[in-house]
């Protein structure tokens, strides 16, 4: 019931003479450039995070695991092979097989940035779902003619008599006109 009366009451707050106030769609706009922002930014985030953690995992992986990796292959590579390595023949497949562990060492924590993407993308989804559904009951607001705004004040005096879109109207007109008085004795 709260969120009912609270709903009703942003709706009234919003829909002040049937007209939506110009700022109210300029602040909507702007309120999506903010939601896309954020969403870039918070993916470059992940990717610049994960990709400094990489960094340092390939310095460890090659410098001092890829050390004792290439020892203990070459050891394989004889028994395997009954001879011993040739830099020049065998080199390519110690490379792929390095590469080879190198990326199934490396998988777990692209799948973590994959699935930490992936939940931004979805909540920054709902966000941007939420702002349009947002947006479309503000265009609803502009069409209200003077019968659905009768239904309105008969609902919000039915939840508490006195309360009206009008009441609601010029409680704000008050606080707009208090805050002006307070910015003109800022200056």
């Amino acid at each position: 019931m709260k969120k009912i009366i609270f709903s009703l009451f942003i709706l009234s707050a919003t829909s002040s003479c049937v007209s939506i106030p110009p700022e109210i769609t300029k602040v909507h706009l702007k309120e999506l450039e903010i939601i896309e922002s954020l969403k870039i930014s918070h993916l470059a985030m992940v990717d610049a995070y994960v990709d400094q953690k990489i960094l340092v995992f390939e310095a460890f992986f090659f410098n001092e695991y890829g050390l004792v990796y290439r020892t203990n292959w070459m050891a394989s590579f004889k028994e395997l092979n009954g001879r011993d390595y040739n830099q020049e023949n065998d080199f390519p497949k110690l490379y792929n097989d390095l590469v080879a562990e190198y990326q199934e060492q490396i998988l777990p924590i692209e799948k973590i940035r994959f699935d930490l993407k992936t939940s931004i993308i979805l909540e920054y989804k709902n966000a941007i779902d939420l702002h349009r559904t947002t947006g479309n009951w503000i265009d609803n607001l502009k069409k209200l003619n003077d019968s659905q705004r009768k239904t309105i004040d008969t609902m919000l005096s039915s939840i508490k008599p006195g309360l009206s879109l009008d009441a609601i109207d010029d409680a704000l007109e008050n606080i707009k006109n208090t805050l002006k008085t307070k910015l003109e004795n800022f200056n």
